[in-house]
């Protein structure tokens, strides 16, 4: 009996156990501060703010802009449920904008017709999501985030490491940009989160409320807090510690061997699987980061993913729509068909194992259990 192939593994770099074992014996304890600066470096932002997730980011930024009760916020209907959760946490409104086909993105003549439609004082935002690393259109998203008053917050979960017209993402004009550690996982090694914000003076406050709105505060190496310090607003505890800030740094200093890993993955993928019944492969950019790889089934995709785990491989969708999903189907009365590319794209998408650590003969296995599997497929 073979090993199944897991969806996804985190990685354990050469430099991790170290940098924990500094922590641990109290060596350095500047883990944090590390990280963020190593972000800042490569990025070529001014500002990073290490936090405990990216769930933990997204709610950073949206308490960072001050966002209130009845405030509305757009973003994609295909996306993870962190987003519109962390929008209702404010008793703000969700708007749920469509997909396009190609890259399970926004769409953007749908997204120009949410903003005038709920053109308001309460308008706030657009939050963004990269599907799979294939970067939106942010020229055009930005050029109407000008024209309609409104943020724009990225949730880069997906995309650390793509560039944008020669830019990093976190660094081509978004208000805010948020990055994960963790963003496939929901019971993960260790968690961790990145908030990038344009504007000095949102990245102070987004830092204050950081630690329960604390100001002057001093912590020693042990990160014990000096007894002197002052609360000036309602904060949260965000910061991120100092033992998962030594395994984000890690993992950020491979990033660009991730990224290169990933690239021969998806290019044996897409050599091993051109042409096969049933199965259509995505179309990649030089500049994506592909952190799915993410191909369609023309029919039965529930069949085929069920006959791949008998073969022991594990694959994933990347998303629910969120208006099947129970709370935002009965909350806002969503139908079915409310949002139809959506829902045909989850009919029939599937994303593949995609991780550094996945070696090319798992990748073959892989492989080969999806010709066998769509040449019996009906």
């Amino acid at each position: 009996m073979q090993n199944t192939i897991e969806f996804y593994k985190p990685s354990i770099q050469e430099n991790t156990k170290k940098y924990i074992d500094d922590v641990l014996n109290f060596s350095d304890n500047r883990k944090v501060e590390k990280l963020e600066n190593a972000v800042k470096k490569f990025i070529g932002c001014d500002n990073a703010l290490a936090v405990t997730s990216g769930t933990a980011a997204l709610h950073l930024a949206m308490c960072a802009l001050d966002f209130k009760r009845g405030d509305k916020v757009i973003c994609s209907i295909n996306v993870f449920p962190s987003v519109p959760q962390a929008v209702r946490h404010f008793d703000a409104e969700p708007i749920f904008v469509d997909i396009e086909g190609k890259d399970y993105n926004i769409d953007l003549g749908n997204l120009e017709l949410a903003l005038q439609k709920n053109k308001s004082k309460k308008l706030k935002a657009i939050v963004l999501n990269h599907m799979a690393g294939n970067i939106v259109d942010l020229e055009a998203v930005y050029a109407l985030a000008s024209e309609y008053k409104v943020k724009v917050i990225e949730d880069a979960s997906n995309a650390l490491g793509a560039k944008y017209n020669g830019k990093y993402i976190g660094n081509t004009g978004a208000d805010i940009t948020i990055f994960s550690f963790a963003p496939h996982l929901c019971n993960s090694t260790v968690n961790g989160g990145i908030l990038i914000c344009k504007e000095e003076s949102v990245h102070t406050r987004a830092q204050l409320l950081s630690f329960h709105g604390m100001k002057n505060r001093h912590c020693d190496i042990y990160g014990s807090v000096n007894y002197i310090y002052d609360v000036v607003d309602i904060g949260w505890k965000y910061d991120l510690s100092q033992i998962e800030a030594a395994y984000c740094l890690a993992e950020f200093e491979a990033l660009e061997a991730t990224l290169r890993r990933r690239k021969e993955i998806a290019k044996m993928y897409t050599q091993e699987l051109s042409g096969i019944n049933h199965v259509s492969l995505p179309q990649l950019g030089n500049d994506t980061v592909i952190s799915q790889y993410i191909v369609e089934i023309d029919k039965n995709r529930d069949h085929f993913v069920g006959q791949l785990k008998n073969e022991g491989i594990n694959i994933s969708v990347h998303y629910m729509p969120l208006h099947l999903t129970a709370y935002y189907k009965q909350k806002y009365s969503m139908k079915v068909f409310d949002y139809s590319v959506a829902l045909g794209c989850f009919q029939r998408v599937m994303s593949l194992p995609m991780y550094a650590s996945l070696t090319n003969e798992e990748v073959k296995r892989v492989c080969e259990a999806i010709k066998k599997v769509a040449n019996a497929h009906i």
